[in-house]
């Protein structure tokens, strides 16, 4: 079901999603503007559009902010800077065989020289998200093994993957998995995603007993919630 507020004589379109499970309304901008509204299943769409409307002028802001975004793709060319877990790397290009590495602060891209320069920049940023899925799990290891034994769970077994929009999941098989996007956030945002998800694996859900043991682990959570959510869009490939 959809509606729309006001602000400034713009019309803003936004998305009503009921839940049975719910209890209070919560709005979430997307970085693309879209715009949604989460509430209980019984209230009225008289009441949806009182709160939504209340909204109006943060909902604006949201939308601009994400407008004015810098979103130009990252570069790979020689002396660009890349993080990595915290640190900042310079990248130094090559002509060889496709594959990255990182030396010291340095990450080594090699590309065949019998590519275009845009076909050189896309392997460029292919090996490169490959390097950082196999980096991933030995980085984070510790953090694992640390929350594993602190929240009184088998310590899971660890792969990164490449998701557009879930930063990390549990798998069936006691088995976690991680945004490789990470390894370009600070280190204590990898940090929180690994305490995230080994806390799912005593409670799988969002309840007030998951949330409690979250901020016993890590008691500044929502400040690192917060980082996510202000500067996780700078995080790509």
């Amino acid at each position: 079901m959809g509606l729309a507020v006001i602000w400034n004589g713009y019309i803003i379109p936004i998305e009503v999603i009921y839940s049975d499970r719910r209890r209070s309304w919560a709005i979430e901008v997307k970085t693309n503007g879209e715009v949604l509204i989460r509430v209980p299943k019984a209230t009225s769409l008289e009441k949806v559009q009182e709160i939504a409307q209340s909204k109006a002028e943060w909902i604006a802001k949201q939308q601009a902010l994400f407008q004015n975004r810098d979103t130009k793709p990252r570069s790979y060319s020689d002396g660009e800077v890349i993080p990595f877990f915290g640190e900042d790397l310079t990248i130094q290009r090559s002509a060889g065989p496709a594959k990255a590495e990182i030396a010291g602060e340095v990450l080594h891209i090699s590309t065949p020289d019998s590519f275009t320069p845009d076909e050189a920049e896309m392997i460029a940023r292919d090996v490169v998200m490959l390097l950082y899925r196999r980096r991933g799990p030995a980085v984070l290891d510790a953090y694992v093994e640390k929350y594993a034994e602190l929240a009184g769970v088998t310590k899971p077994n660890l792969r990164m993957k490449l998701q557009k929009k879930k930063w990390g999941c549990c798998t069936p098989k006691n088995g976690i998995i991680i945004n490789a996007r990470v390894l370009l956030a600070p280190k204590i945002v990898a940090e929180y995603l690994v305490v995230h998800e080994i806390v799912h694996l005593r409670y799988p859900h969002h309840q007030k007993t998951y949330w409690k043991e979250v901020e016993r682990l890590m008691p500044k959570y929502r400040d690192v919630e917060k980082l996510m959510k202000a500067d996780g869009w700078k995080w790509e490939f």
